[in-house]
This record gives structure tokens, sequence and C-alpha cells, in this order.
């Protein structure tokens, strides 16, 4: 194919029949970088490109859209680097345990396992529940509302500082850095910036004045027989702190999207509550939000593709879930399914360490806002807008309803 030549260029061991002029920051499709159905556009990719390409953009980099060789690159260490995840490199600074390999990585790992015990798994599902019973009763009568601003966008975020021990006070202008500091918008400059001197704050202040919560105990922790370093404290903070803000957020409001397009999903799981849990694990497997990279350790192959060492290979990961070489029929949300294969979640051993709790999240949005309120539909007059990049994100979504 002719690709530009401000491009980066094709190395020589890449066949001319696997590059693809590919971006995932502007798919096609996307109109001023919106779209009402990003998954689909996904799934045109996967449709229309090979299981493994090569593209250009962003310095150029390898792309893999099946579920097979996703979980090889999330379960084979040895072969694939977790040191740069994001494309291009070094497009996000250095973050700690998620941009580590073994053996440092086991380590910071069980420092940050720590706030997701048991028992602060159950206290943050009690408050989760509890925000989203507030949040349902105020809506209730009104008849319409902004599902991601009023609803997705808050609930997961209270629970989350709740599991930490941060006041929820926070929690509209951590989501608001969150939404802005995201890989591929002309926000996130200022935005990384605003979130360095947040966390920055916040560990000097628990420093000065600790107290029984999780960043105070992240902020005194040893790892390895050693105290952290100033970095390695401020990267290990910010992690937990901002890591897990948008995922819920975003796979909760795909979600919802799909539901209000199809009102007989709402029925038939209002009315078959012992669905929920397979409900659960369609949407985590329908609506994966990020694709994430691997670094190649060593020359290898994927799919019978030669790769060559210090290359980057992008795992689409919501594709892994679209893949009907895993899943038959697999843009078809269906909570009775009995196989449901994906790497949304990651896999191996950078698998998300949130999942329990996201897991736990979308069965109280099921069991409070499906269950109680009425039938919703998409806003007359609105669509809802999806953008594509690092991570798939809801920018906005109108729902209505007829209030009881």
């Amino acid at each position: 194919m002719n690709i530009p030549a401000s491009l980066a260029p094709v190395p020589d061991h890449v066949p001319a029949d696997l590059v693809r002029d590919f971006d995932p920051y502007n798919l096609p499709g996307l109109v001023d970088g919106y779209t009402d159905d990003i998954h689909a556009l996904w799934k045109t990719i996967q449709d229309t490109h090979p299981d493994v390409f090569w593209t250009p953009r962003n310095g150029g980099h390898w792309v893999a859209t099946r579920y097979r060789e996703m979980v090889e690159l999330t379960t084979d260490p040895a072969r694939f680097s977790n040191l740069e995840p994001f494309v291009p490199k070094g497009i996000i600074p250095h973050t700690g345990p998620n941009q580590m390999d073994a053996p440092e990585h086991g380590p910071f790992r069980r420092l940050v396992a720590q706030a997701f015990t048991p028992a602060s798994l159950n206290q943050a599902s009690i408050r989760a529940r509890a925000a989203a019973v507030g949040i349902v009763e105020k809506l209730r009568p009104q008849g319409r509302c902004d599902f991601v601003l009023d609803f997705a966008g808050v609930m997961p975020v209270v629970t989350f500082l709740n599991l930490l021990g941060m006041p929820e006070s926070e929690a509209p202008y951590l989501l608001d850095l969150a939404k802005r500091n995201v890989p591929g918008q002309d926000t996130m400059e200022q935005a990384a910036r605003e979130t360095h001197e947040y966390i920055a704050e916040l560990i000097r202040d628990r420093q000065s004045k600790p107290g029984e919560d999780f960043v105070s105990m992240l902020v005194s922790a040893q790892v390895m027989g050693r105290d952290l370093t100033p970095d390695e404290r401020h990267n290990v903070v910010q992690l937990v702190v901002t890591g897990g803000l948008e995922t819920v957020m975003n796979t909760t409001s795909f979600a919802m999207v799909h539901f209000a397009r199809h009102m007989d999903l709402q029925r038939e799981l209002r009315e078959n509550p012992e669905l929920y849990d397979g409900a659960v694990d369609e949407i985590t497997r329908r609506f994966g939000t990020s694709n994430i990279a691997r670094l190649v350790k060593h020359d290898t192959e994927l799919n019978g593709v030669a790769i060559r060492e210090g290359e980057q290979v992008l795992g689409i990961y919501p594709l892994s879930g679209l893949d009907e070489r895993a899943n038959p029929d697999p843009m078809r949300f269906d909570p009775r399914r009995k196989q449901s294969r994906h790497v949304n979640f990651g896999s191996g051993p950078h698998t998300c360490l949130g999942a329990r709790l996201a897991r736990r999240e979308l069965r109280i949005f099921l069991e409070e806002w499906i269950a109680k309120m009425p039938e919703c539909r998409i806003a007359a007059g609105t669509s809802p807008k999806m953008a594509a990049g690092l991570i798939n994100t809801v920018r906005g979504f109108y729902l209505e309803w007829d209030p009881e």
C-alpha cells in the first residue's frame, strides 16, 4: 500500500501485505472524533485487517486484533514486557507497578493489592449500593438525565474513594482529571501536570498528618525490605488513586447505551434477576475499554508473524471479547451465554487488581438501576458520543424515560 512519507519507515522484515495505515486515536468512521458505537468500529477493524499487522503511525508498531494473540501477549512475560504499555513509546511517564516486569513487579503488586482485601471490597460495595440507591431515587421522577455525568461517573468514583479512605468530595475533580488525562486528547498535557501536582500534595498531606487510610499506608510503606524512593512513592500513589476511575464509568455507560437501544434486554433482566451474574459476564466481555501494548523482549513470532526485539504490539483488548473464534455471535448480548472469553481485565501477572470490585459495581448497577428504574431510552434528538484511543470512552449520553 502507499504509506505517506511522513510516517515511520516500515522495517525490512515487515511483509508489505501486513502494513496498514491505522491510528488507534483516529479510527475510520469517526466524525469530529466521535461515533455512536465505538465497538462496532473496532469490530470492522477486526473483520477487515489481518490478525496481526503493522502500522507506521505513532512511531510504528504491531497491532493484534484476536483473542488468541492477546492471550499470548498478556500471559507470556518472557517474550512480552510491560515496560511500554502505551503507544507511542513514552507518551505516558513511567507510573509504577503497571509498567514493571518480574522480579520487581511482584512486590509492588502485592503492596497495591492490600487495598482490595475482602473486607475492603465489602465495605466499598456497601457504599456503592448506597450511592446507586440515592442517585436512582433522585433521578427517577425527573424523566431524563446525562447518564455519564449523573450515574456512571458518580457511583464508581465514590466507591473507589471510599476504598482508599479518601473524602467523597474529591470525586468531581478526580473524575475531571481522568477524563482529560487520556492519551490522544489535547487536554492530556495540562491534565497530567495537574495530576502530578495533586498526587504530590496528597503525599505531603499524608506525611504530615498520617491516618488509617490506604494512601497513608502507601506513603510509609516498604517494599523488598526498604523504604520506597520518592519517585516510587509518587508513582504507586498515583496509580492507586487514578488507575480505576474511568474503567467502570465507561463500561457501565457502554452497557446502558446498549440496553437503551434494546429495551427488551431491560425487561428480560428486570424479570429474571437470576441472569444478573451472566449479564455481568456479558458486560465485561462485550464492552471492553482498554488497548494496551507490550514491548517485545527478543525476536519472536506471533501468529506466524516475525516480530523483532524492541518493537511494540498493541493489543486491542475489546476485540478479544468480540472475536467470533472465541465467542460465537459475539456482537449479541446474551446473559445466558455459556462461554465468555476475553482479556478485558488483562490476564497473567498484570491482571487488573480492581476486577472483583468492578464486577461488584456492575452487579449493583443491574440491581439498582436496571431493576428499579422505568425502561430507559436514548433521549430524543440526541446520540451517544464515544471516542477511541488507548481508552475507549463515552463522552456524552442522554437517557429519558416515562416517570412513574
